[in-house]
């Protein structure tokens, strides 16, 4: 399936095939720097792979030029299963085009469809908000590693979990992963100082 989207750009979204991985890969690369792998919430993609209903790419022509994918993790401790998204990723001369925002609405739905009913995100807080998701620390998640809880975010696909699900992120197969002292010369950073395009989601 392939959706068309706005007029002013000839993209399109679409499931990521196989063949595309490495393309996939080589922009994440460009858009976030090799230091990517050290950020705390890929220590929960260690050894997993994303769900492949959720990955989806967009398109302008043969080029890759937005990437968006989701991974199932457990959290708190009656290990509710939830899912990370992320990355996020937009070829920085395409970002505010929309291909972001088509990526993520689209492959929430998806989700909600499917059956998910949680999602949680490391990103900038005014830009995900348009998505449903709200700052997740004060409801009760914690991402161990992360250095930054204020960027966790979280949005609930169906009502009345929040305040009910709560507590640690943890890794599918159950890995330890050691929490991350806070970085004080990071609190003064604004939101604006998101990864990837400047505004998406790692």
């Amino acid at each position: 399936m392939t959706d068309k989207n706005t007029p002013t750009l000839n993209f399109t979204i679409k499931p990521e095939p196989a063949a595309l991985t490495g393309a996939v890969e080589q922009m994440l690369d460009y858009v976030f720097g090799p230091t990517r792998l050290d950020k705390a919430s890929y220590l929960f993609r260690d050894g997993v792979d994303p769900v492949p209903e959720l990955s989806y790419v967009a398109m302008l022509g043969d080029e890759v030029v937005g990437t968006i994918r989701y991974w199932p993790v457990h959290v708190g401790p009656t290990n509710h299963p939830a899912l990370l998204l992320g990355p996020l990723g937009i070829t920085p001369r395409l970002a505010g085009k929309g291909i972001g925002r088509t990526l993520t609405f689209r492959t929430l739905e998806v989700a909600a469809e499917m059956g998910h009913d949680l999602v949680l995100l490391v990103g900038d807080v005014d830009y995900y908000k348009r998505f449903g998701f709200v700052p997740a620390t004060p409801h009760g998640f914690v991402m161990p590693g992360e250095k930054r809880p204020e960027r966790l975010q979280v949005a609930p696909l169906k009502r009345g979990l929040l305040g009910v699900v709560r507590g640690d992120i943890r890794h599918i197969h159950g890995r330890s992963i050691a929490p991350a002292a806070i970085d004080p010369a990071l609190a003064p950073l604004g939101a604006a100082q998101a990864d990837g395009a400047q505004l998406d989601a790692r």
